[in-house]
């Protein structure tokens, strides 16, 4: 059963990502400008027209978007996904480089949100009344309405310009070796501001969560009966998690979203940043590799955060709420 259930999801998230595939390359050349301009490079201007076609016949550019799909589509089944058009390297060579950057980013922002959150939200929610409770509330509003890159130019101007505590950009320091403390220091900010700007918002939701079971009626039901407090709890927090397993699912894309504003504030080189520069230049085959490998990544975390809520709770095991 638990087999034949992953499986349907795996199949799923491989219909998404041939979706996301479709949508994103005829986006990508529905823009203004030319697709092969990363190919002209910097003296476009000075190539003739001639020169011009016979580049957009090597790269295929000439021929109808939809033959330019089908042929990218058969190459990166096959795990080619092609040349960078602006510095001529394979793109998953460039993919290789960035993604571990973009991966200790997110998985630490995300251990410190998730951790953070589970510990404000059962706190304030088994905790109706109390000042944490109702300080959350305030404190989840804040969090969500504050634009990351308005807390990162703030971070900036703090810690490294007035009080030089932090390094301000990049991965290591100028000069420096790129060892363990030196990365750390260079990653505390980029990460502060992903937790800061999400850790309220999931917080209150496990709090009304929280809530929601501590009023429901088989919780009313159990202590009349004697049910041990304790075990009532652990029941009732078991349940709030499932409802706050599934919408951090469901937010994980706003993730490597956001990572484009804070790689790109802080001159973190990671799959976020390399986008965004893709974006300027128009370098479409790394721009596809980067929106493809993102989409399998969050295709896998949903699908591991499926099989979690799958063991919490046990209505799906016995199949009572579908496959």
């Amino acid at each position: 059963m638990t087999v034949k259930w992953v499986g349907k999801r795996m199949m799923l998230g491989i219909l998404v990502l041939f979706i996301l595939s479709f949508l994103s390359f005829f986006m990508m050349h529905a823009g203004p400008g030319s697709s092969a301009t990363a190919y002209y490079g910097g003296n476009a201007q000075m190539l003739s027209a001639a020169e011009k076609e016979r580049i957009n016949q090597v790269f295929a550019l000439d021929r109808p978007l939809m033959v330019q799909y089908g042929a990218w589509l058969k190459e990166t089944v096959q795990g080619n996904l092609g040349m960078s058009a602006k510095e001529g390297r394979p793109v998953a060579e460039i993919l290789s480089e960035r993604l571990p950057h973009t991966l200790l980013l997110i998985g630490t922002s995300l251990v410190c949100i998730v951790g953070c959150s589970i510990w404000l939200g059962l706190k304030a929610g088994m905790h109706p009344g109390s000042l944490l409770d109702r300080s959350l509330t305030t404190f989840s509003i804040a969090s969500s309405s504050i634009p990351a890159f308005w807390l990162g130019i703030l971070f900036i101007y703090l810690f490294s310009v007035q009080l030089g505590m932090l390094p301000s950009s990049g991965m290591q320091s100028i000069g420096g070796n790129g060892g363990l403390i030196d990365k750390l220091q260079h990653l505390i900010m980029p990460v502060a501001v992903v937790v800061l700007t999400h850790v309220g918002i999931y917080a209150r939701f496990l709090q009304d969560s929280v809530k929601v079971e501590a009023e429901s009626y088989y919780v009313m039901a159990a202590r009349a009966n004697g049910v041990d407090e304790r075990e009532l709890q652990r029941g009732m927090i078991r349940n709030a998690l499932i409802p706050y397993l599934n919408y951090l699912a469901m937010t994980i894309p706003s993730f490597f979203g956001g990572s484009v504003i804070v790689e790109s504030l802080f001159s973190w080189a990671g799959l976020g940043q390399m986008m965004a520069k893709s974006v300027m230049v128009k370098d479409y085959p790394v721009l596809m590799g980067g929106i493809m490998l993102t989409g399998v990544i969050v295709v896998c975390s949903l699908v591991v955060i499926d099989v979690v809520t799958f063991v919490l709770n046990p209505k799906l095991r016995k199949g009572e709420l579908g496959t």
